[in-house]
């Protein structure tokens, strides 16, 4: 369908070019992956394939937006809804491909993007966190598994006297999420591998096989780079992973795991950074509170007791007026100076990039919504939102001049809010919604 509008020049309206320049920049985004899948499957499932993915980038309505049936009416229209949901089953059932087959292709872009950041003479950030797909009403699809509800952990906020909120841990059925993108320091964030994985069943897989598969296809395709963590993965075992493969990283360290330092001698992380005095400080902006707070920042050169040999630095981030508390970041770049400690503290708070990944994918593309019973399919279905995802951000990253007038005739508005936002990932999908809805409603007959 969306195929047939890219090869009709006959119009000429200022929608139509729009609308024309947008599947042409997807044609050209999906034109090597498209090339692959065709030496494996039919060619008229690769045109589903590319239909399918405008499909997903056009359709707004979060909560249904991936199910098959609507799917469907968008890639054969209305009146051939049930034909079009035919022809995406047929795409997901097949047993030609695998969603590897988009970690690959996602993974080769990485590798480009890496090599022209170093051109730049910027620093390539990998982010990672995990999350999970919650899927409260479902009981008996593969591959799901206990999670923890973050929507049950809100619950538990609300204010007595509404109703009696839970008190205790809140699971619901679902299944696990590891998500890694490449980034800089300033820079527009890129997909670079995303895992959906389950601890239960015929599937059951765990964390730490899912971060050793991932570090091991980084290292080998890529090489070494700077991994950015949270506390979740302060470990030693991370830790050996990162030095075996010979990786770089910054980890948002726990406060109460022992570090050794020359001097100080074997403490837990918060006692030993008590011995370091402020040696820099500046004003940093708080996003989450709208004001300036003063932040000091110190560092030392430390070891971990199981690695002895290898060489760390702990850098302390002090927050003056006690917003919150202080912040412990290890790292095994070298930080001598104090350009280099405020480096690696912004690019741990760089990290913030893939929390926001996690809601655009959640709340954007509806990657909750699903109701595919059987795992592999569900985990294409997913693949190719990860793609939709990651052609938003390669918009943003390579047409600033001209995503602007674009914002400003699909999707006008006058806050200065969205007006200034560094990445309005939620605008331009909007934009992009309104401006291909109303190219297929003038040409629909």
């Amino acid at each position: 369908m969306f195929k047939e509008h890219l090869q009709d020049k006959s119009k000429a309206s200022k929608s139509a070019s729009a609308a024309n320049f947008i599947l042409r920049k997807a044609s050209c985004y999906l034109s090597s992956l498209e090339q692959r899948l065709d030496e494996q499957i039919d060619k008229r499932l690769v045109r589903t394939f590319y239909d399918l993915f405008v499909s997903i980038l056009i359709f707004r309505h979060n909560k249904m937006g991936l199910l098959l049936s609507e799917l469907g009416a968008y890639v054969c229209g209305p009146a051939k809804a049930p034909a079009g949901t035919k022809r995406i089953s047929n795409l997901l059932r097949s047993k030609k491909w695998t969603s590897q087959l988009i970690d690959k292709y996602l993974l080769g872009r990485t590798h480009q993007r890496v090599q022209q950041l170093w051109q730049q003479g910027k620093r390539p950030l990998l982010l990672w966190d995990d999350s999970r797909i919650e899927k409260p009403e479902s009981w008996f699809i593969q591959g799901l598994c206990s999670v923890y509800s973050s929507k049950g952990k809100r619950l538990t906020k609300i204010k007595r006297g509404y109703y009696d909120p839970p008190v205790s841990r809140i699971c619901v059925p679902g299944f696990k999420w590891t998500a890694v993108l490449l980034s800089s320091l300033g820079g527009t964030p890129s997909v670079c591998q995303m895992s959906w994985w389950t601890t239960r069943g015929k599937f059951k897989s765990d964390g730490p096989s899912i971060i050793y598969r991932l570090l091991k296809n980084v290292q080998q395709t890529i090489g070494c780079l700077t991994h950015v963590m949270d506390r979740g993965y302060a470990t030693s075992k991370m830790l050996e992973w990162l030095f075996k493969f010979q990786q770089d990283f910054i980890i948002r360290w726990k406060k109460n795991i022992l570090l050794r330092h020359a001097d100080k001698g074997l403490k837990q992380t918060h006692l030993l950074a008590r011995s370091f005095r402020a040696q820099r400080n500046r004003l940093i902006w708080d996003k989450q509170r709208k004001i300036n707070k003063r932040v000091s920042i110190a560092w030392a050169e430390v070891t971990h007791p199981e690695y002895p040999d290898q060489e760390l630095y702990l850098v302390i981030v002090r927050d003056k007026h006690n917003y919150s508390g202080p912040m412990y970041i290890l790292t095994s770049l070298v930080v001598e100076t104090a350009a280099q400690a405020w480096e690696v503290m912004f690019s741990y708070i760089h990290r913030w990039e893939i929390e926001q990944a996690f809601r655009f994918g959640k709340s954007e593309l509806a990657m909750e919504s699903p109701r595919l019973w059987f795992w592999e399919n569900r985990l294409k279905l997913l693949a190719i939102v990860s793609l939709v995802y990651d052609f938003l951000l390669q918009l943003l990253r390579g047409w600033r001049s001209w995503v602007n007038p674009f914002l400003k005739h699909w999707c006008h508005r006058t806050g200065e809010r969205y007006r200034s936002a560094s990445i309005p990932l939620y605008r331009l999908r909007l934009a992009i919604h309104w401006c291909l809805f109303f190219f297929l409603a003038q040409n629909s007959g």
